[in-house]
């Protein structure tokens, strides 16, 4: 995919540190957000993606995590707390009302998918770190796909 298919730019030039935190707030609250989606999702469709979104992105955080692990490295572990945005759209969500939990969550899914997206696909491509930019360029196709299939269940109007 392109910038353009997927609404944003790569993030250029980003040091390792940055890009492990906005990597794994993306990661996180694909994480609380899915496990949430899987069981007050609506539609099955939907809980079905989010199940998908959910053990892929476990996956992925579980790789960066597991390229933390070098002597060699100075990158300490990412926070296990979301940052405040992310907090407040996990908020939302939990807070949002059952006859528009579907589309809030595919809504917010995409938002998190696109900066994800930028982030990953930034580093992956100037990253300094070989095993984070592997990990950076494994996430990708993923996160691709997940945008795709997301944008597939959202009805036309909300898709943006």
């Amino acid at each position: 995919m392109t910038s353009a298919d997927v609404g944003v730019s790569p993030i250029a030039s980003q040091s390792g540190p940055n890009y492990v935190l906005a990597a794994a707030d993306a990661n996180l609250y694909q994480i609380k957000a899915a496990q949430l989606a899987a069981t007050r999702a609506q539609r099955d469709d939907v809980k079905a993606y989010a199940k998908r979104v959910l053990a892929e992105t476990q996956s992925s955080h579980k790789a960066l995590l597991a390229a933390l692990k070098n002597d060699q490295r100075t990158i300490k572990a990412p926070s296990a707390n979301l940052s405040a945005d992310r907090a407040a759209l996990l908020k939302l969500l939990q807070k949002a009302p059952r006859s528009a939990f579907d589309n809030l969550y595919l809504t917010q899914s995409a938002q998190v998918q696109q900066a994800a997206w930028a982030v990953n696909k930034g580093y992956a491509q100037d990253g300094t770190d070989p095993a984070l930019q592997q990990v950076a360029g494994t996430a990708v196709p993923m996160l691709e796909n997940e945008l795709t299939t997301g944008k597939s269940l959202t009805p036309s109007g909300l898709a943006g």
